[in-house]
């Protein structure tokens, strides 16, 4: 193998793909376009959802607990909670809740006077819609506001029985976080980025793979460029690392649009999350390792790309097998997708796709464990060379090459 005719042969590939207009629109333009698009949409539906739960709280009384006492009872329960509407009684609670015209219905019991003076408990029926995202959203401001009326009526009790109100208290509970610093309001980004770079670098020289050997194949540029001063090492060599070169391309192209996304709506990877923040503070050793290792995940799946490339008739049926090649990418990174740092097991950093999931997500939650990360780096070498050695295979054989 010689390294002039590698570099020859990379370079010409190279320049043939920065001309594919159509290539370079579809896998780097758009989703520098398109993730800030996608993260307004949602980062915008996001967050007027959680306003409209949170200040829109509609609530009626039924016709039958439509009485002065009860409307008096309501609007004391409610007084601390200005988002709470209070509208007009209905006829009949689950048409209105089923129809939108009310968020929650209240029954109380017409005896509920007597029973407070007498100490008992009486029964108030909430009735919301549970499929719906925003009624159920919205339950617990409505109940919080029910429950803290009762223990505030249950304190005016004991007052008034001269029993300290700490009697109902025997426990305080004191919140202590043991998350790793900085890594509060990274919980989106570990979900999204590592599903995303690891299906892009697995996915993203498909284009490139397909058309530099089953394409050359079919527009009949192939057995020229085989009959030309480099060896067939050199040439599958120039070709690979072009592969790879264009899905680390695409990866850096998702990433910039992440960037982007995040500017323009910053509370989507967040989740809203108020006083969240996207922060890191990632050793550099434990970055490289990271980034060599989604590299090297890249390079894994170029050499099984022109494998597959090499093997197949034309451009069509390469397309055919590779979307297996997609589907087997895709699944681990959607099956992983919801893992935190803390449910990454041992095993995942000796498996292809799934070491590099892991080391994201090591990284991104602010948990470093060198050893794991080697682990992963050497695993991936090992995976890389085994597809080198099956691209080369298909390219020393005559049958696979020229088979029709």
């Amino acid at each position: 193998m010689s390294l002039k005719h590698v570099w020859i042969v990379f370079s010409k590939e190279i320049k043939d793909m920065a001309r594919d207009k159509r290539t370079l629109i579809s896998n780097i333009l758009i989703p520098i376009i398109l993730m800030p698009l996608v993260f307004t949409l949602m980062g915008g539906g996001i967050s007027k959802m959680e306003k409209d739960i949170v200040e829109n709280v509609t609530v009626a009384l039924s016709q039958a607990s439509d009485t002065p006492e009860i409307r008096d009872l309501v609007a004391d329960i409610f007084s601390d909670n200005p988002n709470i509407k209070i509208l007009d009684p209905v006829a009949d609670p689950v048409e209105a809740v089923r129809n939108d015209r009310i968020r929650f219905v209240l029954d109380v019991e017409k005896d509920f006077a007597e029973k407070m003076n007498q100490g008992k408990p009486f029964h108030i029926t909430v009735t919301f819609d549970q499929t719906d995202t925003k009624s159920g959203g919205s339950y617990g401001i409505i109940t919080n506001a029910i429950e803290q009326y009762a223990q505030k009526v249950t304190e005016d009790r004991l007052t008034k029985m001269n029993i300290d109100v700490s009697i109902l208290r025997p426990i305080e509970i004191l919140n202590e976080d043991a998350s790793p610093e900085k890594g509060g309001g990274n919980l989106m980004l570990m979900m999204i980025l590592p599903m995303l770079a690891t299906i892009l670098i697995a996915v993203g020289g498909i284009p490139a793979a397909t058309d530099l050997v089953a394409g050359e194949k079919e527009r009949g540029t192939f057995e020229p460029l085989l009959t030309t001063q480099a060896n067939r090492m050199s040439i599958l060599f120039g070709k690979y690392l072009a592969v790879t070169l264009f899905a680390i391309i695409c990866v850096v192209a998702q990433l910039i649009g992440v960037f982007i996304g995040n500017i323009v709506s910053p509370t989507f990877l967040t989740m809203g999350v108020p006083g969240a923040d996207l922060k890191f503070h990632i050793p550099t050793l434990a970055l490289l390792l990271t980034i060599l290792i989604t590299v090297t995940l890249g390079m894994v799946f170029a050499g099984l790309q022109l494998a597959v490339s090499t093997y197949a008739r034309s451009f069509k049926e390469a397309q055919t097998y590779m979307s297996f090649l997609m589907l087997i990418a895709m699944l681990p990174a959607y099956a992983t997708m919801i893992m935190q740092p803390d449910d990454v097991k041992l095993f995942m950093f000796f498996i292809p796709l799934l070491n590099a999931i892991a080391s994201l997500k090591l990284v991104l939650g602010n948990t470093i464990n060198y050893s794991y990360l080697g682990i992963a780096l050497v695993s991936s070498l090992v995976y890389v060379f085994i597809s080198l050695i099956l691209a080369a295979s298909m390219f020393k054989k005559e049958k696979v090459l020229f088979r029709s």
